[in-house]
């Protein structure tokens, strides 16, 4: 008798385990990303207008890119998001300072979990970016919109420090090319 109520008691549990987690997570699978996007930007202090981008790496993880500006600087930051068994949590928030001039192009190197990332401001009249590398690798890194015109790239291979950048205008005209170096130790 005794073993008989043992097995029913373990029995009861691991099905009120199962269904509890069966219940959690199709709570957790509603749940809305750009909710929690709020949520921790609030945590930052940041505003949700600062968003320039959004970048599912797969369905469970996810960067968001945004910046904000004082007067002589543009800062720029980088939100990464897991998606676990109890809805999306943060990982990982990385942010860079960039000093404004009259420039057509900046950029920093950044790391955050296991991605590197370049990324900067850009003028307002590019709508195309072409990065070629010395050993001729070439990207087309992603430009947004946030306060200012906003470039980004995820390398998938290894980073380097120096590249050409072909701007382009909205006709797909040449407006200028730049080198710009970046610091790999920062």
């Amino acid at each position: 008798m005794k073993k008989r109520i043992t097995v029913i008691i373990v029995t009861v549990i691991t099905l009120l385990t199962i269904v509890s987690y069966l219940i959690f997570q199709m709570l957790t699978d509603d749940q809305d990303i750009e909710e929690v996007i709020k949520q921790e930007f609030r945590s930052l202090g940041q505003y949700v207008e600062n968003v320039y981008s959004i970048e599912y790496l797969d369905d469970d993880r996810v960067l968001i890119f945004y910046s904000w500006s004082y007067p002589e600087y543009s800062n720029l930051g980088v939100l990464e998001l897991e998606k676990t068994w109890r809805g999306w949590q943060f990982v990982e928030a990385i942010s860079n300072r960039i000093e404004i001039e009259n420039a057509w192009l900046k950029g920093v190197y950044a790391e955050i979990t296991d991605h590197v990332i370049l990324r900067g401001t850009v003028t307002a009249a590019v709508e195309e970016i072409v990065l070629i590398t010395d050993d001729g690798r070439e990207y087309c890194p992603s430009v947004g919109k946030a306060e200012r015109n906003m470039w980004y790239l995820i390398l998938e291979d290894e980073p380097f420090e120096e590249a050409t950048f072909i701007l382009f205008d909205r006709n797909g005209e040449v407006i200028r090319e730049e080198v710009l170096q970046f610091d790999l130790n920062s």
